[in-house]
């Protein structure tokens, strides 16, 4: 029985580099994908903690014997309103993302060009838009790890206002 021949495909290092930066693309487009839901699950977080407090200072408000801690709560509150519209800003407004590849007009090899010499300019157009994307990544991860890091600072918060309140409350500002 004859051997039958075995094929051999050798990648091109330019091959090999379009590859590697298409992983690098996809991993940072998966990046964004996961800090839009962790945005979002933060902000689902902070709604529930606002309305709460926002509904216990209104009831508190309404009972008229706890205006210290309806004051304090409703501090807590704005705090709160703060922290999410940071949030919102800083991490799931729409911004620009930049495309895995280019268009195919600006891709046409123009007279004294070969087809490796566009392949590398557009590897290095990739490697631009890799880094932007990285770039924004890299921003919202920061801000979204600064607002959970101020959520974690609520009950600090809501201790200081308390007591500020009722020290207040207590020199005779109510009046």
């Amino acid at each position: 029985m004859p051997a039958t021949p075995v094929k051999t495909h050798f990648v091109s290092h330019l091959e090999y580099m379009q590859s590697e930066a298409s992983k690098n693309w996809e991993f940072h487009l998966q990046n964004m994908d996961n800090l839009q839901r962790e945005s979002n699950t933060t902000l689902t977080f902070l709604y529930v903690v606002i309305s709460a407090s926002f509904s216990a200072a209104l009831k508190l408000f309404l009972d008229e014997k706890f205006i210290i801690l309806a004051v304090t709560l409703s501090f807590l509150c704005i705090y709160l309103v703060t922290l999410a519209v940071w949030l919102l800003f800083g991490c799931m407004m729409a911004r620009s993302v930049k495309a895995p590849a280019n268009e195919p007009k600006n891709l046409k090899i123009p007279d004294g060009y070969t087809s490796e010499q566009i392949q590398q300019f557009e590897l290095e157009n990739l490697q631009e838009r890799i880094e932007y994307n990285a770039n924004r990544n890299s921003s919202t991860a920061r801000q979204l790890n600064r607002v959970r890091v101020a959520i974690c600072f609520s009950p600090i918060v809501f201790v200081v206002v308390l007591t500020f309140i009722a020290l207040l409350w207590a020199a005779g500002c109510h009046e």
